[in-house]
């Protein structure tokens, strides 16, 4: 196997074209080059007139070749086979990438598996969610954070992660079995899209029933079973009682209440720091003029990551989940809380992009309490409802307005389905409003563009990632808790759709 990598100013999405290209960069025939396979493709817009693509691409050549490529031995894919598990019953509560992946895995393996999930199965949780875009009437039980598929269902879908992991091909086989594009494999900066995530998430769940798995929806978490030496021996739920060898909490991190449970059963938790702050929306065409200094059909939608580090102070801003020609969505479970989000659709093809601008926060903040960090998330999450109206509007300022601490009597139009309401949304950060401040301003010196009238921010984004932490040993059970899993974004140990995927299946290795 050989591996060569080449720029082009074409996207190139047929093989013959690569083959072609291939063959003329090493003056060989076409003919003699086999199974080409793409292993990394990337934009690079760093010469704005000069935007080219990026390919690494393995192939096999009936040919001995010498220059210009190099010889690549295939990653070996460690075996998701595990011996011990035939008469293992496991109860895996919460149906994100965490949950399922480790079911996946437990199920191949002969395991007995069952699946807690408080939220409705994806055709319900579709309904129930416009439900809520088009009469503000909020299900607390499945809506954008809780229900088959987790929080990422609806999102962008990104499968970037900043972890190497010889299970990430596991992961994207999967959802490529299960209906996501080929292209995930390979792009730098792969995302499925909410719409195809849904088709993925009903075809994963399919899987799990066909390997025997029993789910059960609209099925809330309880009650550890415990002994009188901590040994966990099933779990209650709000209809039945269920016993087990093992419990895996894969719940992700909205799932306030059941921290509350498992914290008065003596679960031990610690507290851990995260981010939390504004959604900002600017037209997806501005930031395609900024990124790529042109705008052209033949480029995706662009996308962008900003810092500012303030080191003397321990703190950062920076923008996070970029959901290129996305909307903004309310991504609340409790009613009376407003708690926003980005989305987009695989194509990515809206007239607006948008992006959190979070700070990060550390447990120092709150006095290192176990809750301290819940309830500031919940402290901001009731402003933003009160100030946008107690309707889930949102409220809003300018970029421009930000700055100069004024507020626009109107503001444009958002992709916010329950629509924006002027307010000094730096009132509900007091404490790191000059941080943002200044950190829009080196943004803007980044990005010409980002301080305008035409660049939104909405408050609140709290739900980056959990602010506590399920403290678990080198065995992965928790640390005072015997036969109790804690894993994924809820337990605080992943942060996005592979990395909980991932810590799924290597959960898994630790119950034999």
């Amino acid at each position: 196997m050989y591996s060569i990598d080449f720029f082009h100013n074409k996207n190139l999405t047929d093989s013959k074209e690569i083959v072609n290209v291939i063959a003329k960069k090493l003056n060989i025939p076409s003919s003699t080059i086999k199974n080409v396979s793409i292993e990394k493709k990337s934009l690079d817009a760093r010469k704005k007139k000069d935007i080219k693509w990026f390919y690494r691409v393995n192939f096999e050549c009936t040919k001995t070749l010498k220059r210009g490529v190099k010889r690549v031995i295939p990653e070996k894919v460690p075996s998701l086979i595990i011996k011990g598990l035939q008469n293992k019953k496991v109860v895996i509560v919460g149906m994100g990438p965490c949950g399922i992946f480790a079911c996946l895995r437990l199920a191949m393996n002969g395991a007995k598996c069952i699946i807690i999930e408080r939220g409705s199965k994806i055709e319900e949780r579709i309904r129930d969610v416009k439900t809520f875009f088009t009469t503000r009437t909020l299900n607390e039980e499945s809506n954008i954070q809780f229900g088959e598929g987790g929080a990422g269902t609806f999102s962008d879908g990104k499968l970037t992660t900043r972890t190497k992991s010889p299970y990430h091909s596991f992961v994207f086989d999967e959802f490529i079995k299960a209906g996501a594009p080929e292209e995930i494999r390979y792009l730098s900066n792969p995302h499925i899209g909410t719409d195809k995530l849904r088709v993925v998430i009903k075809n994963l769940r399919n899987k799990l029933l066909s390997l025997g798995v029993e789910i059960y929806f609209n099925e809330r978490f309880e009650k550890l079973i415990l002994d009188k030496d901590r040994n966990v021996r099933g779990i209650i739920t709000s209809t039945r009682e269920i016993f087990c060898d093992s419990v895996i909490l894969a719940t992700g991190y909205s799932a306030r209440d059941t921290y509350e449970i498992l914290y008065e059963q003596g679960v031990f938790m610690e507290p851990k720091g995260f981010a939390m702050g504004f959604r900002m929306e600017l037209p997806q065409k501005k930031i395609d003029e900024i990124q790529y200094g042109k705008v052209s059909k033949s480029l995706p939608p662009a996308e962008f990551f900003l810092n500012c580090h303030f080191k003397d102070k321990g703190l950062s801003v920076y923008t996070f989940c970029m959901c290129p020609g996305g909307i903004i969505v309310p991504a609340c479970s409790k009613k009376g809380f407003l708690v926003l989000n980005g989305m987009s659709y695989y194509k990515r093809s809206g007239f607006f992009g948008n992006s959190a601008v979070v700070i990060s926060l550390n447990p120092e903040i709150w006095g290192k309490s176990i809750f301290g960090g819940l309830e500031l998330q919940k402290k901001v999450e009731l402003d933003s409802f009160v100030a946008g109206g107690r309707d889930y509007t949102a409220p809003a300022v300018t970029t421009k307005d930000f700055i100069e601490e004024r507020v626009s009597t109107s503001l444009r139009k958002a992709s916010y389905p329950f629509g924006v309401k002027p307010f000094p949304i730096w009132e509900i950060f007091k404490e790191w409003k000059d941080f943002f401040k200044k950190a829009i301003i080196d943004f803007d010196r980044k990005m010409k563009g980002i301080i305008s009238e035409d660049v939104l921010l909405l408050a609140s984004e709290t739900r980056t990632s959990t602010p506590i932490r399920i403290k678990r040993g080198e065995d992965g059970m928790s640390v005072n808790t015997k036969n109790l899993y804690p894993c994924g974004e809820g337990a605080g140990y992943a942060g996005g759709i592979v990395t909980s995927a991932v810590d799924g299946l290597k959960i898994v290795e630790k119950i034999i």
